[in-house]
C-alpha cells in the first residue's frame, strides 16, 4: 500500500514539472517580435488621429483599416508563437492594459472636444504621438508581465 502512495506522489510531482516546463515554454514563445508594437501603435494613433479630424467616409476607411490591421497582427503574432492572449483576460498582465486603454480613450475624447468645440487640429496629433509612445510602454511591460506571470507557479 505504501508503495502506491509514493509511485503516486511521484506521479503527481512528475505531472506539476511537466505543467511547469509548458508554462515556462509557453513564457518564452510570449515574445512579440521587434515590430509589433510599433505597427500596433501606428495603427492605434491613426485611429486616434483620423477619429478626430476626419469625416464619416475617412471614419468609416480607418476602422476597416485599423480593425484590419488588428486582425493581421493577431493572427501574426498567433502563427509566431502559437497562441494568442487577450489583453484584458490576462490576469494581472491585464493592469497594463487597461490604463492603455484609458489614455487612448481621454485622448481621443479630448482631442475631438477641442477640434468640435474649438476648431483646433493639433491636439488630435498630440493625442496621437501620445498613444503611439502608450501603446509601445504599455505592450512591451503587458508582455513582460504576462511572461511573468506564466512562468510563476500555479
Amino acid at each position: 500500500m505504501e508503495s502506491n502512495s509514493v509511485r503516486d506522489a511521484h506521479e503527481a510531482q512528475a505531472a506539476l514539472n511537466a505543467i511547469e516546463g509548458a508554462r515556462a515554454s509557453a513564457a518564452e514563445r510570449l515574445t512579440s517580435p521587434w515590430w509589433y508594437h510599433p505597427i500596433l501603435g501606428l495603427l492605434a494613433a491613426g485611429f486616434v488621429v483620423s477619429y478626430t479630424l476626419g469625416g464619416v467616409w475617412v471614419m468609416l476607411i480607418v476602422s476597416v483599416v485599423y480593425f484590419g490591421g488588428l486582425g493581421i497582427l493577431m493572427g501574426s503574432y498567433k502563427k509566431r508563437t502559437g497562441m494568442w492572449i487577450n489583453g484584458l483576460k490576462a490576469g494581472k498582465a491585464s493592469w497594463w492594459t487597461l490604463p492603455l486603454a484609458v489614455i487612448m480613450i481621454a485622448g481621443m475624447g479630448g482631442a475631438y472636444y477641442l477640434h468640435a468645440d474649438r476648431g483646433l487640429d493639433w491636439p488630435a496629433w498630440v493625442a496621437g504621438i501620445i498613444v503611439f509612445v502608450a501603446v509601445n510602454i504599455f505592450g512591451r511591460r503587458f508582455d513582460v508581465a504576462l511572461r511573468s506571470q506564466l512562468r510563476q507557479r500555479a
